[in-house]
Parts: structure tokens; sequence; C-alpha cells
């Protein structure tokens, strides 16, 4: 089978992983696969590569973000549309919603014959997208996501919490098929920890606890605050993108030097770096896009085999629910009492450790997933 993948991120970016995982697993079953994504420093041509057995195809970039939100450039809606008319494909598969997404399924639907599924991964209309305010724009995205949802002959959805919006919204339960987000376990696995502290010049013998960059980063210059009354030495990895918030966080707590942050971090470079780490954690807040995603961030710990403390919001609870791969934490209070328990008892930290990484192999490898993605064809 032809199949056509359209994502509407830039390559490389947020849900263009999971995109072209899933046609990975496709092509694998023996099926012709393309995804289009956007590319990351063209503007007028388009270019084309194969990944994982995927040829990709990276569509022009001018406009990417002319209308609110992104993926609405011009040229690349136009090549896609062309893509889908000259292409004789028998599935559209369309991640997500956004202009280069919907409209070019929108016009060839009807002409061009072809099946079409689609994966909603990502609440935006319940509180991803604010549009700085304008209530009327947030109002005219919820609409569009939606309605792209019934063009499908079925949808894939991330979490409960989305199964339950596309079934409120009058998508058929037999219509929809729950997939995770997985992790590559090839890519992502355990490495020597004194050996990566050497690498990037990281102290050997300190508690390192580890996070990457989301909203509220104040809340882990908190909690590394509580935890050095405990355990003194520790200090605070963050991987990702420099926030000022932290900084600042950092500074009003006495902590500056306290924090080691590594800015853009390379796909090379991250398992490296979570493998300099005692543990991780994520504290996140109970909203609706928590509630509604599943942080790739945890699958990424738990395949380097981290032992893992998060808050309890969403479904990627039921992995620490069946396996013994950290804890659930509830308050700051809390995230500073366990993490400073686990790194007190080293034993009870491999335990997790290896737990974590039996847990990605056995539940969010997408090898383990090939079946159920393979499955959506049926």
């Amino acid at each position: 089978m032809k199949v056509l993948l359209l994502n509407a991120n830039i390559h490389g970016i947020g849900t263009f992983t999971r995109a072209l995982h899933f046609g990975r697993a496709l092509a694998l079953a023996g099926h012709s696969v393309t995804l289009c994504t956007v590319s990351p420093d063209n503007l007028w041509r388009t270019r084309v590569r194969v990944e994982k057995n995927v040829k990709v195809v990276e569509m022009p970039r001018i406009g990417y973000k002319s209308l609110p939100g992104w993926g609405s450039g011009w040229l690349d809606i136009y090549y896609r549309i062309q893509l889908i008319l000259r292409g004789d494909f028998e599935l559209v598969y369309g991640f997500e919603y956004q202009p280069n997404v919907a409209w070019p399924v929108y016009f060839t639907k009807k002409n061009a014959g072809f099946r079409f599924v689609s994966d909603w991964c990502d609440w935006y209309a319940g509180e991803s997208n604010s549009f700085r305010g304008i209530h009327l724009a947030h109002q005219i995205d919820a609409f569009f996501e939606e309605r792209i949802r019934f063009q499908a002959e079925k949808v894939t959805v991330i979490s409960t919490l989305l199964r339950d919006r596309a079934i409120k919204i009058g998508i058929p339960s037999g219509k929809i098929i729950i997939i995770k987000e997985g992790v590559d376990t090839q890519y992502m696995k355990p490495m020597h920890q004194i050996e990566m502290r050497k690498y990037f010049g990281i102290p050997e013998q300190v508690p390192i606890i580890t996070t990457i960059t989301d909203k509220d980063m104040h809340i882990p210059i908190m909690i590394l605050n509580g935890v050095r009354k405990q355990v003194p030495e520790t200090k605070l990895l963050v991987i990702g993108q420099h926030d000022p918030a932290l900084a600042d966080a950092a500074c009003n707590s006495g902590l500056e030097k306290e924090i080691i942050e590594t800015g853009y971090v390379s796909d090379d470079n991250l398992p490296r770096y979570l493998a300099c780490s005692d543990l991780c954690f994520l504290p996140m807040t109970n909203t609706i896009r928590n509630q509604g995603r599943w942080p790739q961030k945890i699958n990424d710990f738990l395949a380097a085999g981290k032992a893992t403390v998060i808050s309890p919001v969403g479904d990627v609870v039921r992995i620490f629910q069946d396996y013994p791969v950290g804890s659930l934490a509830n308050s700051t209070d809390e995230f500073v009492d366990i993490i400073s328990s686990l790194l007190r008892n080293p034993a009870k930290r491999i335990k997790c450790e290896q737990a974590a990484r039996q847990s990605a192999l056995e539940q969010l490898s997408w090898d383990v997933l090939t079946d159920k993605i393979t499955g959506i064809l049926s």
C-alpha cells in the first residue's frame, strides 16, 4: 500500500518524531511510506531524504507561521496537494490538524479517493494554544482541530482524555484507537555514568538530579533547594534551551553554582546527558494540557534506565503503577522527600533503574507498538 503521512511541524520537532516512527512501523510491514514535513532551513525548495525506511519530503518553510499557530505555508500546502493528486496514495495519515495537514485532505479527498486516518496527540483547543489571549482565534482553532477528525475512517489518540473528547464530539468509539507515545530504545539507552560525566566535565562524585526544560522552571529550583537540605552536595542538571526564568529563580535562591545548564542538546548528546544523572524528575501541573499528552521526556528517562519521579498526571501514571520505576509525587515537598530518599538509598535506586529500562522495553518501545500501528490499516 502507498501511504502518505502529513506532519505539520518542522523536521525533527514536535509530532515529527511520532509520525516518523509510525511511518517506520508501516514500512517494516511492507508498505511504501512517504512523510511530508517542513524544512528547517529552506524557504523555497523541497528536499528529500530517507529515514528509517521512510521517504521524508521537507516542504518549503516560507509562510510557516503566516497564520496563528504554525503549518500555514502556502507553498508547502500547494506542494502537498499536488503530491496527493499525482501520487496515487491509498492511505493518507494526518498528524494533527494544522493547515498543511488538513487543507490538502479537504481539497483532494473527494477526487483522489484515498482512505484517511487522523492522529490526535495533543489537545490544543483544550489548553495548549492561547493565541496570545485572543478568545475568537482560540475558538476558530478549536473548530478546525476537531472537524478534521470527522473526515477520518479511524482516529488514533495518545491518551484516554483525547479518546473521551473524541467520543464526546461525536466520533464513534469503534473508530478510536489509543496509541501512546513510544521511544526508540536502541537510541535511548543506559550509558556509563562516570564516563559520560568525564565526557562533559561534570563532577564525578556529587549527586545529580536531572530535569528537562518545561513550564514553571521555578519549581525545580524549589525542589533542589529542599533536597540540598537533606543531601547537601546535590546539583541540578537542566537539559534544554536556556530559560531566563530558571536563572532568575536560581539567583533568588542563591543556587546559581549548583545548577548545570546544557543549553540546546543534540540527539547524540541527549542519552549521554541523561547518563550523568542519579535520577530524573518532572513536576507537572494538573492541567488539561498535561492530562491529554504523553510527555516524551518521561519515556526518555525510563529508556535511559533512570529512577524517575513525576507528578501523578495523565496516562503515563500507569507505568509507575505497573513497574517500580520510581515514584509519584503530589507536591513539591513530596518531590523533595522522595528524591532525597532515593539519593540516600543506592540499592533501591538501582532496582528503580532496572525497572525503568524494563518498562521501556516492554511497554514503550516503538518496536512493541508496531503491531498496534500496523493494525490501523486492517
